[in-house]
């Protein structure tokens, strides 16, 4: 057999080379492309999408404006208030907790809290880590006593105790915080649930929640991402969220003009008394490309690069379903919420409720709304993938999905990047 010429074997890899090369940069186009047809569809303000596998971010593709008064556009360093996407991250927190023998999910919150907290309806049921985790602890975000106290934890110093809110004597209290169901059977999703849990974070740790979480989570894993606005090292990356009221871009919050702001109450803060003040519920500012790294331990049981961020056990509890829907014990957002793990939307698929994707697969991640802002990150375990989404702002009013529990913007985005994740 006639031997072939050793330059054109390296002719021929060059081509093949920059024949898969152009290929790739044609699909990363083609994506950007459809991802501002969706833009424009719906007059977002900005966001990123985020694709990524078990080792790498695949694709990423920014859009928009992180600011529209000072017309900064969005970037890979943009970080995002991403609302209740945040719980994951607290969840992550109070597991390594669980791991270092600290604490366990079934302990009675009373005794860790050193105040009473219970259900008055079911006062000799004691409410545990898991059921707060789970949403089935029977709290509520009561519009009342909750919303003010709410307003109180982030303007008054010092900020109040959390046992003003929830002891029957508190200043806050008010019975209808809790639902009038057995609590760890019925589920409801409650922000309060995660205030609670960051503050027995800081009970168990000594450390501030946010001082907890950057040590423990966003060091080891390198990333740029805070429960407190005061260390955004740049505040210009900071993405303000906004809504459009009698068609005004309206700022929301995160809007600081590029002024670091000061925020007095959080210096005399004593640890273990009210870790709201840092929102573990919804405060978490990240980039999307970070937060991709924080939930491609889901796809690596618990590991970032062979670090264990969280153990192969608490991987295990945080993905394994600690409710499900039956039909009659919950109050499950019209659907979009059938099973749920520790800190984790555990997503059944199912057409017309909590669907994601087309076909027979499972999801596990979060989802945020708040401000504006919608986002979302969710993982295929089985096929080693995942995906995060984050917009600051929408045009148009956030519709329902005519096939999904979600928005209609986050189904057209799920449709959209479904054929790049799975290669179809």
């Amino acid at each position: 057999m006639k031997k072939i010429p050793l330059h054109y074997q390296l002719f021929f890899s060059i081509f093949i080379f920059l024949f898969f090369m152009s290929a790739t940069i044609l699909k990363a186009q083609q994506l950007e492309n459809e991802i501002l047809d969706i833009k424009d569809k719906y007059e977002l303000t900005g966001g990123t999408v985020v694709l990524f596998d078990k080792n790498k971010i695949t694709s990423l593709v920014n859009f928009g404006n992180a600011n529209l008064e000072k017309n900064i556009s969005v970037n890979n360093e943009t970080q995002f208030r991403v609302a209740s996407i945040s719980k994951t991250i607290t969840a992550i927190a109070f597991m390594q907790l669980v791991e270092q023998n600290k604490i366990t999910l079934d302990a009675d919150i009373s005794k860790l809290l050193g105040f009473k907290c219970v259900n008055p309806y079911h006062p000799d049921i004691a409410i545990t880590p898991r059921m707060l985790l789970s949403h089935t602890s029977t709290l509520t975000d009561d519009p009342n006593a909750y919303d003010s106290f709410l307003t109180a934890t982030y303007e008054n110093n010092p900020v109040p105790n959390l046992a003003s809110l929830v002891t029957d004597s508190g200043n806050y209290y008010s019975k209808n915080l809790f639902l009038n169901q057995k609590p760890g059977s019925y589920f409801n999703y409650c922000n309060l649930n995660y205030g609670i849990i960051g503050t027995i974070i800081e009970k168990i740790s000594g450390l501030r929640f946010d001082a907890y979480c950057a040590e423990f989570i966003f060091k080891p894993l390198g990333i740029n991402a805070t429960f407190n606005v005061n260390k955004i090292t740049n505040i210009n990356n900071l993405a303000t969220l906004y809504r459009k009221i009698d068609n005004v871009w309206t700022p929301q919050t995160d809007n600081f003009n590029g002024i670091p702001p000061v925020f007095e109450n959080i210096n005399n803060y004593v640890v273990g008394t009210n870790a709201i003040r840092f929102a573990p519920q919804g405060g978490l500012r990240v980039s999307a490309s970070d937060l991709s790294k924080i939930f491609s331990i889901f796809l690596n049981e618990g590991k970032y690069q062979k670090y264990p961020i969280i153990s192969k056990s608490s991987f295990k509890a945080m993905t394994s379903s600690q409710w499900k829907y039956d039909g009659t014990n919950e109050d499950n957002a019209n659907g979009l919420f059938r099973n749920w793990g520790l800190g984790i939307h555990l997503s059944t698929n199912t057409k017309g409720n909590d669907e994601i994707f087309s076909g027979n697969v499972n999801l596990f991640g979060h989802s945020g709304d708040a401000y504006g802002l919608v986002s979302d990150a969710f993982v295929d375990i089985k096929k080693g993938i995942g995906f995060v989404f984050i917009t600051n702002g929408s045009g148009k009013p956030y519709a329902p999905s005519d096939s999904s529990s979600f928005y209609a913007i986050e189904k057209d985005v799920f449709n959209l990047i479904e054929p790049y994740l799975y290669k179809r």
